[in-house]
């Protein structure tokens, strides 16, 4: 819904779109921060959903790690609507719930079920990225037109909409809850990662886990906690945002280990050389070539055995 701000200049495209009323510098870059991290959470579940069904398989994903994050997510969704916050903030809540119940189903699928799937190939197609490229471009394309005609009809008519709204100030009894609430969605939050990193530790390989899952979570983390940071300097109000900055910097930190296991356990490209071969059924079969012995080697060990 279009509204004006009292304070002047402002965005005229920002009002339109957002209802926000973005004067200062500090405001712009706390909203450029914010939004680059709403696209990273946007995108950031769905390479891990999408590697767990393509592969068939969610061994690699931790069962701590992921209860820990659902329910720091269902937390985090009970906080920000007893706290006053911004729209984009209860968006985003309620979008984590639908994508974690959508990712617990599929990893609960995945690790309990018997039935023997073929794994397919986790690499993009053409058609696939093409898919997303329209998605994406009609999902802005809506976005800016209705900002530019917004900007038009303020810029015309200001006197006639009405100022936009403030967020509410929230009962005392409410906020404390709900600052419990985002304490204990911190809690979660941070205790999740450690488990997936020791998980992907011990198996010693980061297959199955997506790549661009944690780098996007990363991400995500560091540029909303730098919203969170540059919107207000005053003490009182960086006091009461602790937890919501503790819950993204620590996590933040923790992926950028993640990440660097993707560097330790990547796959030696010696070492995954194979060999495509056929059997008497026409089936492709792969071998590994560490595991083909040689003739020499073959015969030396048929000897040795009949030494013994």
């Amino acid at each position: 819904m279009i509204c004006k701000c009292a304070v002047k200049p402002y965005s005229y495209f920002i009002a339109t779109v957002f209802g926000l009323c973005i004067d200062n510098n500090l405001k712009w870059t706390s909203f450029i921060f914010g939004w680059i991290s709403i696209c990273a959470w946007l995108v950031a579940y769905f390479p891990q959903i999408r590697m767990t069904f393509l592969l068939k398989k969610s061994e690699a994903i931790s069962n701590f790690f992921l209860a820990s994050w659902v329910t720091g997510d269902v937390c985090n969704a009970f906080s920000v609507f007893l706290i006053p916050t911004l729209f984009t903030q209860k968006f985003l809540a309620v979008f984590f719930i639908i994508v974690d119940f959508i990712w617990v189903s599929e990893h609960l699928y995945f690790t309990n079920t018997k039935k023997k799937f073929m794994p397919l190939s986790t690499k993009m197609g053409c058609l696939e990225l093409t898919i997303y490229i329209i998605i994406i471009t009609f999902l802005f394309n809506d976005l800016f037109i209705y900002g530019a005609v917004g900007h038009i009809q303020l810029s015309a008519y200001e006197e006639k909409y009405q100022l936009c709204k403030e967020q509410p100030e929230g009962g005392k009894i409410q906020m404390i809850i709900g600052t419990v609430f985002a304490y204990t969605a911190a809690v979660f939050y941070i205790s999740a990662k450690p488990a997936q990193i020791l998980k992907t530790k011990q198996r010693k390989s980061v297959e199955g886990v997506s790549f661009a899952n944690i780098m996007s979570t990363c991400i995500g983390n560091l540029t909303q906690a730098l919203s969170v940071i540059v919107e207000n300097q005053d003490i009182s109000y960086l006091v009461e945002k602790i937890p919501f900055i503790l819950s993204f910097l620590i996590p933040a930190f923790l992926d950028l280990i993640s990440l660097g296991q993707f560097y330790t356990y990547r796959e030696k490209k010696v070492s995954s050389r194979v060999l495509r071969v056929k059997d008497y059924r026409d089936t492709v079969v792969t071998v590994e070539m560490n595991d083909i012995r040689s003739d020499n080697q073959l015969q030396s060990n048929d000897h040795s055995s009949e030494m013994r």
